[in-house]
């Protein structure tokens, strides 16, 4: 098993600490990737992404109510600023929550700013998974999901390794 960068309280939370600090890890991986455009390729990315974003949404929100820390905002990581396509929707709290409850969530790839196609000799786009549309009877709302994922990493796993201390 992985070790887990954060101290928990207690087991639930270490639980969920680590799910939502797997995810986030993939998340991070994942947006930052430069792929081919494949449909079928793409079809693989998309699952796993909007299960790796729904487990850390479900755990890091459990994480952040156990340790009283709702107050993170995403965009705040200056190593992860939000995609020009996706601007900050705020508070992390309510952006997974937004997912928790979505009854629909697409995820929305996006064209790299690359100086040479790198899969121009076989005819593909670079592509990368940038953000994610998530509708739902409040409406529709676009959200990056790098920022997201770097926002969990460094807001609520740096704030719960500095109490650790």
């Amino acid at each position: 098993m992985p070790a887990v960068e954060i101290a928990a309280k207690d087991w639930l939370e270490d639980h969920s600490g680590r799910i939502a600090q797997e995810c986030a890890v993939r998340l991070c991986l994942a947006c930052c990737a430069v792929l081919p455009s494949d449909r079928a390729f793409a079809k693989l990315v998309d699952e796993q992404v909007l299960a790796d974003l729904l487990e850390l949404a479900f755990h890091g929100r459990r994480v952040m109510e156990r340790r009283q820390l709702k107050s993170a905002t995403i965009g705040s990581d200056p190593l992860w600023p939000p995609s020009s396509k996706a601007p900050p929707n705020g508070n992390l709290w309510d952006a997974f929550g937004i997912i928790i409850h979505a009854e629909s969530l697409t995820l929305v790839w996006e064209t790299p700013d690359l100086e040479g196609n790198p899969y121009q000799s076989s005819g593909r786009k670079p592509k990368f998974a940038g953000s994610l549309t998530a509708k739902s009877d409040q409406g529709e709302v676009k959200l990056p999901i790098g920022a997201i994922a770097a926002s969990f990493i460094g807001s609520v796993l740096n704030q719960m390794a500095g109490t650790a201390k």
